[in-house]
């Protein structure tokens, strides 16, 4: 992921500048509080939305009603990316993990972009197939790495995408992200706190030690920033 554009959203930054016109004059920037919800399982998708700041997160529903985390999506993506392919609603429920802002377009509204702009068309699947790449890499990640690697992961991707060392985060969301029970979130903070590789103070996480998460962190996390380019920046 580009880190040299960060006053609008990465994929925007891609299209040619006349189709993003297009793009911004039809959509409402948009405030995303956390915990918002953006669609929910099988209903029709009514919104896309680029996210500018913050993080969004893909999450299965399960049949005991618990919910179990399987991509995340920043500034370098899109929400809602299915109706380009002409799909209108997915079994997955999307909602706001960090606060932050998008430019948001009416489902209809982004249907008309894409048919009249091929370059939205085409950069859209690409897209698609990089969050597909995303979602594989993680359900690997989270049935083969320690919670410890989970964390550093999880905690350096969401870095990324909020630009700041510091985001609002509770142990609670925390553990229902990574699939773990609240104890074991407690122990692994309390873990890279005691390595000055993280602060943790009223529900807000600093990362003090970048580098010395990315030593405890697991190959997910670069393999994920990897396929993006791969698959997204050409």
């Amino acid at each position: 992921m580009s880190d040299d554009y960060t006053n609008r959203n990465l994929l925007l930054n891609r299209l040619p500048a006349p189709v993003v016109q297009a793009i911004l004059g039809a959509a409402e920037f948009v405030h995303i509080d956390m915990r918002e919800g953006l669609f929910e399982p099988n209903k029709p998708i009514e919104f896309v939305d680029f996210p500018e700041s913050g993080v969004m997160c893909l999450l299965t529903p399960m049949s005991d009603g618990s919910l179990v985390e399987i991509a995340t999506i920043g500034r370098e993506g899109m929400v809602g990316v299915s109706v380009a392919l002409g799909v209108p609603s997915v079994g997955a429920v999307a909602f706001c993990q960090v606060p932050g802002t998008a430019w948001r377009l009416p489902r209809e509204s982004f249907q008309e972009l894409v048919s009249q702009h091929g370059e939205l068309g085409f950069l859209s699947q690409r897209y698609a197939m990089a969050l597909f790449e995303q979602v594989a890499i993680n359900t690997g990640c989270n049935r083969t790495h320690t919670v410890e690697e989970r964390c550093a992961r999880w905690l350096l991707l969401t870095r990324d995408r909020c630009d700041s060392d510091e985001f609002p985060m509770t142990q609670d969301f925390l553990a229902t992200m990574l699939g773990v029970s609240r104890t074991g979130i407690n122990l692994v903070a309390g873990m890279f706190s005691k390595a000055k590789l993280i602060s943790y103070v009223r529900g807000r996480i600093t990362i003090l030690d970048r580098p010395g998460l990315e030593e405890v962190c697991c190959d997910c996390y670069f393999m994920m920033r990897k396929q993006f380019d791969r698959i997204v920046a050409p």
